[in-house]
């Protein structure tokens, strides 16, 4: 089974949330329904990019599934048979944690990967160890949406991504340009399924 199997849902599920915003950014007035829309649609991306990296990194360590240089697997935990034994694994390998790591934190979705010790580790570390990290203006924007805390806001300024010096707009700092001339939005979902498909070739 290939590893990138996931990769079209993934894709498709990032081109509808690219239309959601597209359609709001379009508008010349913005009211509350198209704030709300714009915050769940950058959550959402947040959320597919966190679902994805978990189910590549668990499936890799599985034995199961192969990419375009052959089968992937845990080189140590050789009776990881599936998503779930490779997640329990995992999680028993943290001295001070009964849960999870944070998957859309690159540093610890490679920790993850080394301590699965999984075959395509070289791939996974570089991919995800790229600094800076395009998408990590997303995780303090998204945080500022969830939080609404002062501790966020500041976070969020201080990627330099808020125009003005005044309140937060969410609309403004999404809908504003990235370096490269893409809204700022459509190079987030540019850069995740450009990573997703690097992650699993």
């Amino acid at each position: 089974m290939q590893l990138s199997r996931r990769l079209p849902r993934f894709n498709r599920k990032l081109d509808a949330l690219a239309d959601l915003l597209s359609a709001v950014d379009a508008k010349t007035e913005y009211d509350t329904q198209d704030v709300y829309v714009t915050e769940r649609a950058l959550i959402q991306i947040q959320i597919e990019w966190e679902h994805y990296v978990r189910a590549v990194i668990l499936d890799s360590a599985t034995g199961v599934y192969r990419n375009t240089s052959g089968p992937v697997a845990s080189r140590t935990h050789l009776s990881v048979s599936s998503r779930e034994a490779a997640a329990h694994v995992l999680v028993t390998s943290y001295p001070n944690r009964r849960y999870e790591p944070d998957w859309y934190l690159p540093a610890q979705a490679i920790d993850a990967a080394v301590r699965l010790d999984i075959s395509n580790l070289a791939q996974i570390s570089s991919e995800l160890g790229v600094t800076p990290w395009p998408i990590d203006d997303l995780r303090h924007l998204r945080n500022f949406i969830a939080h609404r805390s002062k501790k966020s806001a500041i976070s969020l300024r201080g990627t330099g991504i808020v125009p003005g010096s005044g309140g937060i707009d969410i609309l403004d700092t999404a809908f504003g340009y990235a370096p490269g001339g893409l809204k700022r939005y459509s190079a987030w979902i540019s850069f995740a399924k450009g990573a997703a498909g690097r992650l699993v070739a």
